[in-house]
């Protein structure tokens, strides 16, 4: 029988050691935590490097790294970190979630708190919404300004090597400074539906800002959860399978596919793993730790009926009382072509099932006599600019109201053209 050990730098009060077969090799499983403690941790690896076959290394730094942590190493173990089987189980985890949930992502507002260490996570969301956010200069370099797609995400990559070990000098890395790029990630936060981060990264946020939220992480122990579902997350996506009752981080179960295969870590390839977790049965897990609570978005395009309903606005109400009948239409006619806005935010809807909704009512400045006046292109474009609106604010479905329905082909130019899917009821 191979023994597998997996060092973690969690609560060693979590430890736990179970058996199991892989291909017909019998393997005993062992988890040992360090208690936070670096020391500690490479002890143990020296502890185990001559009495285990594999040692997996779980702790949040990279291979070279960690290597010079551990010093000189003089074991028989194999050593692996599971780098690239944890980018592989998160990815799964975000389509498995996406399948089980019916399109949890789409156009889901998301924060990443390390783009770098979730970057497969970020590729496989980007499928299905554009809204990424990343904040990884805001807490690797105190910078107040978060990168806003994958492009650039990958730019700062290309750069990120430059300054890789740099951190801010200790006379700006507390005061007005921490406490603005803080209070952009606590925004950016409070805006996103869906945030990615290493799981001890959300150990600073509340209740105000973690509530409703969808929360992808990894290896999210009984302790950890029990802590999200105070927070009120409403959903955890973790890419950690559990088996046996325990949850395997990417570190320990890269492990077990190294003794049952007797191949060295860089000649496993993905099919491997796939064959692994399939012989295993192993799924990501999806836990909802306050009961279902998804929220569903929408927008819905609204406009003005009358002339009367621009002197909704003090100003242009006393405007109209003083001002002859041409200013009204004139400014009717310019109006036509504002660019759409948001109206108003629509929040606390629940259905009898306990369904959930919000959405954003967004008006396009036509009334029905104008918006009959121009060709249906020019409505299209609106409807289109503000269809582009509803994706950035993240809506799933985008309604089409009163006139805005009727014109032209009655919505179907807008539904082939628009980023998500049209109705007009």
């Amino acid at each position: 029988m191979k023994h597998v050990v997996g060092i973690s730098l969690g609560a060693s009060s979590q430890d736990f050691e179970f058996t199991t077969s892989l291909w017909g090799v019998r393997l005993k499983v062992s988890r040992v935590g360090a208690d936070g403690n670096l020391e500690r941790a490479t002890e143990l690896a020296h502890l185990w490097g001559d009495q285990a076959a594999v040692l997996g290394l779980g702790v949040d730094q990279d291979s070279d790294d960690l290597m010079a942590l551990i010093g000189p190493y003089r074991g028989t173990a194999t050593l692996t970190t599971g780098t690239r089987l944890g980018g592989i189980l998160q990815e799964w985890s975000v389509r498995h979630a996406q399948h089980q949930l019916g399109g949890l992502f789409n156009n889901a507002r998301t924060l990443f708190l390390s783009g770098l260490q979730d970057y497969r996570v970020a590729l496989a969301l980007s499928e299905y919404t554009s809204n990424l956010q990343f904040a990884d200069p805001v807490l690797q370099l105190g910078v107040p300004k978060l990168l806003g797609s994958v492009e650039a995400l990958n730019r700062y990559a290309d750069g990120a090597h430059y300054v890789k070990d740099w951190s801010l000098p200790a006379a700006l890395n507390r005061g007005p400074v921490k406490e603005w790029a803080r209070f952009v990630v606590r925004k950016a936060l409070q805006k996103a539906s869906v945030v990615v981060a290493p799981i001890h990264l959300l150990d600073d946020f509340d209740l105000e800002a973690l509530a409703g939220k969808v929360v992808i992480a990894a290896n999210v122990n009984e302790a950890r959860m029990a802590t999200l579902r105070d927070k009120g997350v409403s959903t955890v996506i973790d890419g950690a399978p559990v088996l046996q009752g325990h949850s395997l981080g990417p570190h320990l179960l890269d492990s077990i596919v190294i003794a049952a295969t007797g191949k060295h870590p860089e000649d496993l390839m993905e099919d491997d793993y796939l064959e692994a977790i399939a012989a295993l049965k192993l799924e990501p897990r999806v836990v909802l730790p306050n009961g279902f609570q998804r929220t569903n978005r929408f927008a819905f395009v609204i406009h003005p009926l009358s002339q009367e309903y621009f002197k909704k606005l003090k100003p242009i109400e006393m405007l109209s009382q003083v001002s002859p009948p041409v200013f009204m239409n004139s400014l009717e006619r310019i109006l036509a072509y504002t660019p759409p806005f948001v109206y108003s935010k629509v929040s606390g809807i629940e259905s009898p099932t306990g369904a959930r909704a919000e959405g954003w009512l967004i008006s396009v400045g036509g009334t029905p006599k104008e918006i009959m006046r121009h060709d249906p292109e020019f409505t299209y474009r609106r409807l289109l600019d503000a269809a582009a609106m509803a994706q950035r604010l993240g809506a799933q479905i985008m309604g089409l109201g009163a006139f805005t329905k009727v014109v032209g082909d009655a919505g179907v130019t807008v539904a082939k053209r628009a980023p998500l899917p049209i109705t007009t009821g």
